[in-house]
């Protein structure tokens, strides 16, 4: 992804634009007395674009460097620092800079920041991470954040997160980490999956994919070790089904809601060699019916693992928190016969 720097950065050579000798590509900021003026579309050093606004597409606001509009106190009622601009509460955009660098853009209504991007540029003329954060400043629906990570211009980490202020049941959060090629090391998600799936909150960052299910299309785009956590029982059946995992040789379900008789299509898998498993452990204050539902897993897990390790070659690690599920709920009659085979 491109970097944003200010005009006065760069060096014009016969109208050709350089940065550290190098002819610029990206996207420069020429803002005068504190104010926007025009941003600049620069591709291998020549002006090829040009418009009033920053990422924001805003038409007739006041374009501002932060420096102009100051903060007040915390509003607790709001939950956010409101925002004035000549003594009045601010609308428009402010731009904030950092060492030549385009840092962050804020969209402001009324005083209060309702989208924000942050840009942190890693010295060789891209951008190493992107932030964005909409803001829900009337409560009705909620919050979203994204954030996307790079590191020698190859993904690191994504993180897509949505606030629901109305339904917790929809409130989620999707993070990705990746190896170095590009594969989906971990998974972890939370909550409700629907509404975190958009992973680039943007048409126009340059990456060419936008939902976790674009990314999914690409062929083995999970890595030979593979972890997911919290994922539930039917989003990994229909993994499974997909064939998305059949390239993995080590899986971790790490405190995840599968089902565990979802376990015993764990054998397909003709390249997994190795399945580890970890469980939170039951907790004496849960509720009765908490406990009960859990117990009642555990047993169906110990049973479903103890079918997993007689019908193949797979070697199944169970690391749960603070007890052996094999040996405490496993029926006693295979119990006895896993006793026999140790």
């Amino acid at each position: 992804m491109i970097v944003r720097i200010e005009l006065n950065q760069l060096e014009n050579r016969s109208n050709y634009y350089f940065y550290n000798d190098i002819l610029f590509t990206g996207e420069a900021y020429d803002h005068r007395d504190n104010q926007l003026y025009q941003v600049y579309e620069i591709t291998d050093g020549e002006i090829t674009g040009s418009r009033d606004y920053g990422f924001f597409e805003t038409n007739g606001m006041v374009k501002v460097d932060s420096e102009l509009v100051h903060s007040g106190d915390f509003d607790y009622v709001m939950n956010d620092i409101p925002y004035t601009y000549l003594g009045k509460p601010f609308t428009g955009l402010f731009y904030d800079y950092f060492a030549g660098f385009v840092s962050g853009e804020a969209l402001c209504i009324n005083g209060w920041i309702v989208k924000y991007i942050s840009f942190y540029p890693d010295g060789t003329g891209r951008l190493r991470k992107y932030e964005e954060k909409h803001i829900d400043i009337t409560e009705t629906t909620g919050d979203r954040e994204w954030s996307l990570q790079w590191e020698n211009n190859s993904f690191k980490r994504i993180e897509s997160r949505y606030l629901d202020y109305q339904d917790t049941h929809h409130t989620g959060e999707l993070e990705l980490f990746f190896n170095d090629q590009n594969q989906i090391q971990q998974v972890i998600i939370k909550g409700d999956y629907a509404y975190v799936s958009c992973l680039v909150p943007r048409d126009d960052l340059e990456i060419d994919f936008k939902t976790f299910n674009d990314l999914l299309a690409k062929q083995n785009i999970f890595a030979d070790n593979l972890s997911i956590w919290s994922i539930e029982d039917a989003l990994f059946n229909q993994w499974l089904d997909q064939g998305l995992l059949n390239q993995v040789k080590q899986l971790e379900l790490y405190h995840t809601q599968v089902n565990p008789l979802t376990l015993t299509k764990i054998q397909r898998l003709q390249s997994l060699q190795e399945l580890k498993i970890s469980e939170s452990k039951i907790y004496e204050d849960d509720d009765p019916l908490s406990i009960k539902l859990q117990k009642q897993r555990f047993t169906e897990l110990a049973s479903a693992l103890y079918s997993l390790k007689e019908s193949c070659s797979i070697h199944v690690i169970l690391v749960d928190d603070d007890e052996n599920i094999l040996e405490k709920y496993l029926p006693n009659d295979l119990k006895h016969q896993l006793t026999k085979e140790e």
